[in-house]
């Protein structure tokens, strides 16, 4: 039976991203049957001994932990114990092929059209930091106005409404994978960038921004919890629409300032009271 799994490529040896298992080198583990003595067939054991691997579906559970992670064709075989879609162990086990990564996003692109949430960029969520885009001003600061008016509402809010919607099938996988590419993507860069002292003062709003993001993300989502909106409309789409501009807002109790491009270089800086005197 076919399926796919995640492994780690660490100086030539393919290492397990949970557990790191040592499979030993690709060229000598390439092919070879491989048979877990102590499999454990128990069903109320959901991490015990076997072989995991998934279809492609499930490949969000690991993908996007280590940057060192790669996708494996492999057939599986025996005794097996499916635990959901993000979780299956076998027996028996072969890793057959390393797929190019062009590959991998061809299979979760063609995977996204068959669900109701946004799956391929919940693997690959855009950098608003790398979008080479001219934006107008005043946009941006009405967006920016918008966007501090309900971003108290939106850790809770997001993640208790994705959460209650697909908490048990999706959202404990989806949450780690995006939260971790986006700190890679986004956060990291930011406090590279403006240094840990004014990092510790605003990465509370640049998380904030980044929650706005996964919520684009579930568009079957009508209703958002513990926030007044029509119904149908994301109330977070003015951080959404700033993402998409290439801008992130960060706030450090007293002033906002808009970052752009892979220095995030300020490109606007204004205070919350200025803001707050921006025409609608």
């Amino acid at each position: 039976m076919k399926k796919y799994k995640v492994l780690r490529l660490v100086n030539g040896k393919l290492i397990s991203p949970h557990r790191d298992y040592n499979y030993g080198k690709l060229e000598d583990v390439l092919g070879k049957k491989l048979v877990c003595e102590d499999f454990d067939d128990d069903a109320y054991n959901d991490c015990s001994d076997g072989f995991y691997a998934t279809d492609i579906d499930g490949l969000i559970y690991s993908l996007n932990i280590y940057k060192d992670n790669r996708v494996f064709e492999v057939e599986v075989g025996g005794r097996s114990v499916i635990y959901n879609k993000y979780k299956q162990r076998f027996e028996e086990q072969a890793i057959i092929r390393m797929l190019p990564k062009s590959e991998v996003r061809k299979l979760i692109k063609e995977q996204s059209k068959t669900m109701d949430w946004d799956y391929y960029h919940a693997y690959y969520p855009v950098n608003p930091l790398k979008l080479n885009k001219l934006f107008n001003r005043e946009k941006a600061l009405k967006l920016l106005k918008e966007w501090d008016s309900v971003r108290g509402s939106v850790m809770w809010s997001v993640e208790d409404s994705v959460g209650g919607s697909v908490w048990d099938s999706v959202w404990l996988s989806v949450g780690d994978s995006v939260r971790t590419y986006l700190g890679w993507s986004v956060c990291c860069s930011m406090r590279c960038l403006v240094g840990d002292f004014v990092w510790c003062s605003v990465r509370n709003s640049v998380w904030d921004f980044a929650r706005a993001y996964v919520s684009s993300l579930f568009p079957n989502i009508k209703k958002w919890k513990y926030i007044k909106h029509k119904e149908g409309v994301n109330p977070f789409q003015s951080g959404i629409d700033l993402w998409h501009m290439g801008l992130v807002p960060s706030f450090d109790g007293k002033v906002w300032r808009l970052h752009k491009g892979k220095k995030a270089k300020v490109v606007i800086k204004i205070t919350r009271e200025e803001l707050r005197e921006v025409k609608e």
